[in-house]
């Protein structure tokens, strides 16, 4: 098959032997010092502790070639998720019925209520939600930022200061997202307590404003910082505690240390530092104040309409979920399982996240779906291309229930399509017969065919294969979305 979309694996046919990777356990080694929470800085970086806390020796925002390392490691996420969520999930929405579990039950009945999906049209409708709600850097600010940061001439400092930057607007423009978080796991350390000490904690959970307006995090951060982690720290401390309120209280804390991060007087303090250089307003047509308030709106605004999305209602049970799989609600045994599976999620709420990245679940035709894309809306510098008009590249992995494993890539360009599709090798429909069915869809939506390639799926392409310019973008920091 012609290589036509550039993707960076020479003679895939003729290397059967490449092994799948699979996601590395990151396991919790020491607890953290709860006073050390609010000291996350510009970059919100790991935080150390000693005996008797609740976090972990864990660097929530690490540099980007550990970035790209889990990354890659994580190409097994979707099977990972495929079995916890129509296996084990499947199992607790039995199981909650059968032990009047009423919480749990509504929980899953929700879940599986928003990914069956009744026709094509609820479908796009779906993955258009998803999308919407994770789009955060577009905009005719971060397009300045984007050109800037592609400019050869930029100095290194302020590469940094831009990094600081991106890394407190991911945060404040995720804060509804990070106390959604903080609140479900308040909530499930509140009932693994003991009794005597379970409303005393309810009551500093009460103190928490968490409907709080995106950016105003000081009374939050202050009754978090000094009042619940402290807390939970010495509730472990004195109960010697160190399963599931420990790891749930690390989850709690480095979300805490982003939620800090991402305050509004932070923000602009970090934005008039790069507006005082001089180069940084070069590269604006319109004042940068005038544009960073218009993305400052736009942030809010999008915070405001989420909740109001079945997309984010999805998301936010499907977190919600896997936070009870690392509860041991699906069995003991199977709690590490869950907890990789979260981490690898976090790893792609990152700001070093180049490329738009979405996990969908989804159930058509009585057939479950799992599927997992990357998109670059913004893919120009794809090579070959004649730098004319705007390129979308995509690549899609997903498994459908009795057939297999497919995966796609796809350049998108002008109204036209270059596509190459690798399918199961003993999938029973013809070859000829699934190529002009592909082909037939994509005219009826409007997209001209270029090329379609058909192949056989040998083995799971890795993401840096697809994209390799990731590799060559060792700062990380690629606002594309």
């Amino acid at each position: 098959m012609p290589n036509v979309l550039q993707v960076q694996s020479p003679n895939i046919q003729n290397n059967p032997q490449i092994q799948n990777p699979s996601i590395r356990p990151e396991t919790i080694h020491q607890p953290v010092n709860p006073n050390a929470v609010g000291q996350s800085g510009a970059a919100g970086e790991s935080q150390q502790t000693g005996a008797g806390g609740v976090g972990a020796n864990i660097n929530f925002e690490s540099n980007y070639q550990s970035f790209i390392t889990r990354l890659t490691e994580g190409m097994s996420l979707p099977k990972e998720l495929e079995e916890l969520l129509f296996t084990d999930g499947t199992a607790l929405q039995t199981s909650a019925a059968q032990l009047g579990d009423v919480e749990l039950r509504e929980l899953m009945d929700s879940l599986f209520q928003d990914i069956d999906m009744a026709d094509a049209d609820s479908l796009v409708q779906f993955m258009n939600n998803q999308q919407a709600s994770q789009v955060k850097f577009s905009g005719e600010f971060f397009d300045g930022i984007r050109t800037m940061l592609q400019d050869q001439n930029i100095p290194q400092f302020m590469k940094d200061d831009i990094e600081s930057f991106l890394k407190s607007y991911n945060d404040f423009a995720s804060g509804a997202h990070l106390l959604n978080q903080m609140e479900s796991l308040g909530d499930d350390v509140q009932n693994l307590m003991l009794p005597s000490v379970r409303q005393e904690f309810a009551d500093l959970l009460t103190q928490v404003q968490w409907t709080a307006n995106p950016g105003e995090v000081e009374h939050n951060t202050d009754v978090i910082n000094n009042r619940i982690i402290p807390f939970i720290s010495k509730y472990v401390s004195a109960t010697h505690n160190y399963g599931a309120v420990r790891t749930a209280g690390v989850l709690f804390s480095l979300y805490a240390v982003k939620y800090e991060n991402g305050g509004r007087s932070q923000l602009e303090a970090l934005f008039k530092k790069l507006s005082s250089n001089p180069a940084f307003r070069m590269f604006f047509k319109r004042e940068p104040e005038e544009v960073f308030a218009e993305a400052m709106q736009n942030a809010e605004k999008n915070q405001t309409q989420a909740a109001e999305r079945n997309g984010n209602r999805f998301s936010e049970a499907f977190s919600r979920f896997l936070e009870k799989g690392t509860q041991g609600s699906a069995g003991s045994e199977s709690i590490d399982r869950y907890y990789q599976v979260l981490n690898q999620m976090l790893t792609n709420e990152s700001v070093y996240m180049p490329l738009l990245h979405l996990l969908i679940p989804f159930r058509y035709q009585q057939k479950n779906v799992m599927s997992e894309m990357w998109v670059d809306p913004d893919a120009e510098g794809n090579k070959g291309g004649d730098g004319k008009g705007k390129s979308q590249k995509m690549f899609i992995k997903f498994n459908i229930q009795g057939l297999g494993d497919f995966q796609m890539i796809s350049l998108v360009k002008n109204g036209s399509i270059d596509m190459d599709l690798f399918v199961p090798k003993d999938l029973p429909e013809k070859p000829e017969n699934v190529s002009r069915s592909v082909q037939d869809i994509l005219r009826r939506n409007g997209l001209r065919v270029n090329h379609l390639g058909l192949d056989t799926n040998v083995r799971p392409f890795r993401v840096d294969e697809v994209f390799p310019e990731i590799q060559e973008k060792q700062r990380g920091i690629n606002v594309a979305v």
